[in-house]
C-alpha cells in the first residue's frame, strides 16, 4: 500500500536532542568551558576532603590547627574523644582566663588601696608628725616642747625625714633594733642640749620662756648634718652583704672619750 508520511506528525520535544537543530542561543547555553568545569570539580573534591578531614572538623570547634591535631593524638585519632577533649580543653582554659582577670582585678585593687594608704599616710606626716611617730625614740628624746617648735619651725621637713628614716631603720635591722633606736635618742639629745630659752619671770621662778629662734637655727644645722650622715651609711650599699651600717654600732664610752672631741 502507499506508505504514510509521518514527518509533519513529528514534535521537535519528540527528537533527541543530539538530532536537532538548535539555535546559537542554545548553543551558547548548553555549551561548558572545560576548565571552569574542571574548576568547580577542584572546588567540590576540596570540600569534601574538608569534610572528612578531622582535623577541619575539630578547628571547626574553635580551636587552632595545632590543638586540633595535639586532641586527635591524645585521643588515639577517635574523633569523638577528640570532640570532647577539645570541650574539656575550652572549659579549662577559661576558667583559667577567668581566674587570671579575677587576679588582675584584685592586683589592681590591693595596689589602689595601698597607694591610698600611702597617701594618707604622707598627708598624716606633715598634719599630725607628732602622732603619726609616736612611739619613735627621736621624737620621744626630743621633748614635746622643742618637738611642737621644730615642726612649726623650718626644720619639719628634715625631723620628718630623720622619724621616716628611724621607723624604716628599725623595720630593716629589727635584730638590732636597740642598737638603732639608742643612735637616733643620741640625735635626740645633741638637739636638745643646743635650745636655748628666752628667760621669763627672772631667773628665781625657773620658768622658762619661748626657745630662742637662734637655737632652733643651730638645732636645725644639727639635724641636717645628722640626716645627711644617716642616709649616706644606710642608703649605700653595705660592704659585707646583710650587715648593719656601722653608724649603728653601740658605742664605747670610755674610747669614745679618749679619741673623740666631743665640743
Amino acid at each position: 500500500g502507499p506508505r504514510h508520511n509521518r514527518s509533519a506528525d513529528v514534535q521537535v520535544d519528540d527528537v533527541p536532542k543530539k538530532h536537532r537543530k538548535v539555535s546559537d542561543d542554545d548553543a551558547a547555553d548548553d555549551a561548558e568551558d572545560p576548565a571552569e568545569e574542571a574548576e568547580i570539580a577542584d572546588e567540590e573534591e576540596e570540600e569534601e576532603e574538608e569534610e572528612d578531614d578531622p582535623i577541619e572538623l575539630l578547628k571547626a570547634q574553635g580551636v587552632s590547627e595545632d590543638v586540633a591535631e595535639r586532641m586527635l593524638e591524645k585521643a588515639d585519632g577517635d574523633l569523638d574523644a577528640a570532640v570532647m577533649l577539645i570541650v574539656e580543653h575550652q572549659e579549662l582554659e577559661k576558667e583559667e582566663n577567668d581566674l587570671a582577670k579575677v587576679m588582675e582585678e584584685s592586683l589592681q585593687e590591693a595596689e589602689a588601696e595601698s597607694q591610698k594608704r600611702r597617701d594618707l599616710d604622707e598627708e598624716r606626716k606633715r598634719s599630725a608628725p607628732a602622732e603619726f611617730f609616736q612611739g619613735c625614740s627621736f621624737l620621744s628624746h626630743l621633748g614635746e616642747d622643742v618637738a611642737t617648735a621644730l615642726f612649726s619651725s623650718d626644720a619639719k621637713e628634715d625631723v620628718i625625714a630623720i622619724l621616716d628614716l628611724e621607723r624604716k631603720c628599725r623595720q630593716w635591722y629589727r635584730a638590732r633594733g636597740g642598737d638603732v633606736a639608742d643612735y637616733f635618742s643620741r640625735i635626740a639629745v645633741k638637739a636638745v642640749a643646743n635650745v636655748e630659752y628666752e628667760g621669763k619671770g627672772g631667773d628665781e621662778s625657773g620658768e622658762q620662756g619661748n626657745i630662742k629662734a637662734s637655737s632652733m637655727e643651730i638645732v636645725h644645722s644639727l639635724l641636717v648634718a645628722h640626716l645627711s650622715d644617716l642616709q649616706d651609711a644606710v642608703l649605700s650599699l653595705p660592704t659585707i652583704p646583710g650587715t648593719i651600717p656601722a653608724i649603728f654600732a653601740p658605742i664605747d664610752v670610755e674610747s669614745k672619750i679618749e679619741t673623740v672631741d666631743l665640743t
